[in-house]
């Protein structure tokens, strides 16, 4: 029983650490082990929803490519080709990158860019990666397209703008998660620190695991604090989903 709540311990301590570690990648000679942490680190924010910004930057960037190649020359069949390829060789699981695929496609067979993105906002592997967020990012890319087709406005400027938008809104989601951090991680603490304290308790002798659940009071006592650590886990993360909500 003492090795198992010692586990339980060390896991908890591992988990709050990984979450607070900055984010980055694995660097030349950096030790495999560390590496393996820094990705379940960022695995764990992930799930957490710790960079509700990314896409919108990546989005940003992309619509900035797009437009520089526009601006160079390059027909929109040709640009969305160059994009499909660049993102394939990033990352071929990004979502990013099946909207540039789909979007070629369309260019290619004569479609156009606008039913490009309709389809990709039809396909199912897109909604299956944080599909709220794309869809709104692509709904206002496939507007900007289609006030290009019928007024005939130039296409890279219209998208330069809007990635100057989406950037901004990158900035303001990223400047909100930083201001939600403390409350995010005090969160953690105090929903890691019974636990925590269950083990440290029992690892010392003071056997509180037979207290809560040897009846009566210690029940009692157990019911209660477990009531009141999931009211104020589910208060606190409601307030912390409407601030980012507004994002």
């Amino acid at each position: 029983m003492r090795l198992v709540l010692m586990l339980i311990t060390i896991c908890c301590a591992v988990a709050a650490v990984l979450l607070v570690l900055p984010a980055q990648t694995r660097r030349p000679g950096q030790h495999r082990g560390a590496a393996a942490l820094l990705a379940l680190g960022r695995a764990l924010r992930s799930r957490a929803g710790q960079q509700p910004g990314q896409l919108r930057k990546e989005t940003a960037e992309l619509l900035r490519q797009f437009s520089a190649l526009l601006a160079s020359g390059r027909g929109e069949a040709q640009a969305w080709a160059d994009l499909r390829e660049t993102w394939r060789g990033r990352d071929p699981e990004h979502p990013l990158t099946a909207v540039c695929r789909h979007t070629a496609a369309a260019e290619t067979s004569g479609a156009g860019t606008a039913e490009g993105l309709r389809r990709a906002l039809s396909a199912s592997e897109l909604n299956a990666h944080r599909g709220p967020e794309l869809r709104r990012l692509l709904q206002r890319l496939l507007a900007v397209t289609a006030l290009s087709e019928q007024t005939g406005a130039p296409l890279s400027g219209l998208v330069e703008q809007l990635a100057d938008s989406v950037d901004s809104s990158a900035e303001l989601a990223a400047a909100v998660q930083t201001a939600t951090a403390g409350p995010r991680l005090t969160q953690l603490l105090l929903t890691l620190l019974p636990v925590g304290g269950l083990g440290l308790g029992q690892l010392m002798g003071a056997q509180p695991v037979g207290a809560l659940f040897g009846g009566g009071l210690g029940l009692a006592c157990l019911v209660g604090g477990t009531l009141c650590l999931l009211a104020g886990r589910v208060w606190s993360s409601r307030m912390i989903r409407t601030v980012m909500r507004h994002v």
